[in-house]
């Protein structure tokens, strides 16, 4: 499929952002619907705070640094730690994993915490 950069504006606060080839090529590897998100980055992570449990990916994982990111289905990446996951780690922290998160915000961003793997 070809992919390129597209403008779209957000319908929450009408500000213009790019929806990147990068997280076009995110979804189609996720195995989701190539779909234009509808809010901007920052209203988007503002809506990612809602409480339960979210959906998404494992990216990488660093067994290094304890630390890796994971793919929200919106193709947003957030930063998780290895005290966040609560599932098998063998299972959980494979590139490509289905997972299973809840977020929080903390004074360097988003993080997720509670990960484990979906069934």
């Amino acid at each position: 499929m070809a992919y390129r950069d597209e403008m779209r504006v957000c319908e929450q606060c009408g500000k213009q952002f790019v929806f990147t080839v990068e997280e076009q090529r995110r979804q189609e590897q996720m195995g989701l619907e190539i779909a234009a998100p509808t809010l901007c980055k920052r209203c988007r992570e503002s809506s990612s705070l809602q409480p339960g449990l979210h959906a998404g990916s494992i990216k990488w994982y660093s067994e290094e640094k304890a630390f890796g990111f994971l793919v929200q289905e919106d193709g947003s990446e957030v930063f998780f730690h290895r005290s966040g996951v609560s599932g098998d780690p063998d299972c959980v922290l494979q590139e490509n994993t289905s997972v299973w998160y809840e977020v929080k915000q903390t004074d360097r961003g988003l993080q997720a915490y509670n990960v484990h793997e979906r069934e």
